[in-house]
């Protein structure tokens, strides 16, 4: 199958993703509104840089993968106000430590973001690698975590924005982007990059779900 072994890397960090600190602590209905506030503010300035990183790889992608970098230069634009999701979720819940856009990225987001620039440099087309392991665990557990959240802190819906947003158009971008990575002709060291995106990302984005209290 085409693909495989980066598929099995994206499953792996999918599936790895909820022994994360902050899952654990939702599935043992233990969450606290500090931890939904922590979380929100780690993760603003990743929702803020990413279609960022997208449309800088697109501009590096060579013209062999055209199909990439208007995928990613499409997928730039649609996300590039969902930002403001992580905003209003913090303003409808009463955070009250300062404006994000005045604020400095917290070091585990700031790992996670340098990556998606240094891969949008040196090998853009794996840039939709880190895209799929994202848009994957949205995509799995975007919802339900959003659910049992708003449930355990009795929140509204529209206090949960972006994972209620993200939970349901992950399942759509999922599809289109192994559409797209089907359609790129990689040689070796081009899959050995996109495994090495797809891995690194997971471990990077995870940590970010350890350590939402630790820098509050």
């Amino acid at each position: 199958m085409k693909h495989e072994v980066l598929m099995k890397v994206v499953e792996d960090a999918i599936t790895t993703f909820p022994q994360n600190r902050l899952c654990q602590k939702i599935d043992s209905d233990d969450i606290q509104m500090r931890d939904y506030h922590g979380i929100l503010r780690m993760i603003f300035h990743q929702t803020y840089e990413g279609p960022q990183t997208f449309a800088l790889a697109g501009v590096n992608c060579p013209p062999r993968f055209q199909i990439a970098k208007d995928y990613l230069f499409q997928h730039a634009e649609e996300e590039k106000s969902h930002w403001m999701w992580v905003v209003n979720d913090l303003d409808n819940t009463g955070y009250v430590g300062g404006a994000m856009l005045d604020s400095l990225p917290l070091p585990p987001c700031q790992n996670y973001v340098a990556f998606n620039y240094f891969v949008a440099l040196k090998m853009p087309i794996a840039r939709l690698a880190i895209a799929a392991v994202l848009e994957g665990i949205g995509a799995r557990y975007g919802a339900y975590y959003a659910r049992k959240t708003c449930e355990l802190l009795s929140l509204k819906v529209e206090q949960a924005q972006f994972y209620f947003g993200h939970g349901d158009t992950d399942k759509e971008h999922i599809a289109d982007i192994w559409r797209v990575i089907d359609g790129c002709d990689l040689d070796e060291k081009e899959t050995a990059w996109m495994c090495h995106a797809a891995k690194t990302a997971g471990n990077v984005y995870r940590s970010m779900y350890d350590e939402t209290g630790d820098f509050l």
